[in-house]
């Protein structure tokens, strides 16, 4: 089968079904639980790496893993859908960003200023989708997401960024538990029930190497999986924590004390917003709206 013939109809369809898996993350979740079309997904899969002659997707337990020329087919692929249902949309002046980031930069660093960035793209679409940073940087290079606002460090040199300027903490002690205590920074945890995020990332081990440093041992009594539940948690229990400054405005002053210390900004993160440059290629939405996020977070 040439080229032409591919295009007119074989692997466009198979190309549809393969950035569906590669989104899903497995056949079944893409097929969504029908088996005819479990069979029919796992058939079409072969039937384009038989077309391009290369393996793509790569089994891992119940899930699919993308092979490297898997990721670049999948980019490619969603980099053309995109640009096409952009094109469409043009007619009607809507232009669709797709944006990931974690779910403390959403609500309490973009969704503060979202007017400011609606005006200076008027004729922009935004749709905000939670994600882990380390999944971000997954979903740009596979072109799940146009753009991510994460962490600098933990982008490579595959990608594009731009500076957004930082992300402070504090520590957050409830009033009552502090009597005849001094504002003693970090280490007033040593005999304070404590609140943490769930997980490995690289926040929750920050402080939990923090306190090792410091030779204190964290009465950790709740976890939870994001900063909304965390503040939601110490404002229904006594309970100490850190949180993103912006997510202190929120938090009744008389009720906690705010301890900001050196140690505390130890954990501070510069922000970044990154973009692939092959999406940035394809879509000219992504490189003219990248810049204006990024001039509106660094002011």
């Amino acid at each position: 089968m040439d080229f032409n013939s591919a295009v007119n109809g074989f692997t466009i369809e198979r190309l549809r079904t393969f950035c569906k898996i590669a989104e899903a993350g497995s056949i079944v979740l893409a097929a969504k639980g029908n088996p005819t079309r479990q069979s029919q997904f796992s058939r079409q899969a072969k039937e384009l790496e038989d077309f391009f002659g290369m393996k793509l997707l790569e089994r891992v337990g119940k899930t699919v893993k993308l092979t490297e020329n898997g990721r670049k087919v999948a980019l490619l692929t969603q980099g053309y859908f995109h640009s096409i249902e952009e094109l469409m949309a043009g007619a009607t002046g809507e232009k669709a960003v797709r944006i990931g980031a974690g779910e403390s930069i959403l609500r309490w660093v973009i969704m503060p200023r979202i007017a400011e960035l609606q005006n200076m793209a008027t004729a922009a679409r935004f749709e905000f989708v939670t994600r882990p940073t380390l999944q971000s940087v997954k979903d740009l290079k596979s072109g799940r997401i146009d753009l991510a606002i994460i962490r600098r460090e933990a982008v490579d040199n595959s990608l594009i960024v731009r500076s957004c300027g930082s992300l402070d903490y504090a520590l957050v002690v409830p009033r009552k538990l502090l009597p005849g205590r001094t504002a003693a920074g970090f280490q007033l945890l040593q005999k304070i029930p404590f609140a943490l995020l769930t997980g490995d990332g690289i926040l929750a081990k920050g402080i939990l190497a923090l306190a090792a440093k410091l030779n204190v041992k964290l009465d950790i009594r709740l976890w939870a999986e994001n900063f909304s539940l965390l503040v939601s948690a110490i404002e229904n229990a006594d309970l100490a924590a850190v949180l993103p400054l912006p997510a202190i405005a929120e938090i009744s002053k008389e009720r906690f004390a705010i301890i900001e210390t050196d140690r505390v900004n130890l954990l501070t993160r510069e922000l970044v917003i990154a973009y692939s440059p092959q999406a940035a290629a394809l879509r000219e939405n992504i490189r003219r709206i990248a810049p204006r996020i990024s001039a509106l977070l660094s002011t």
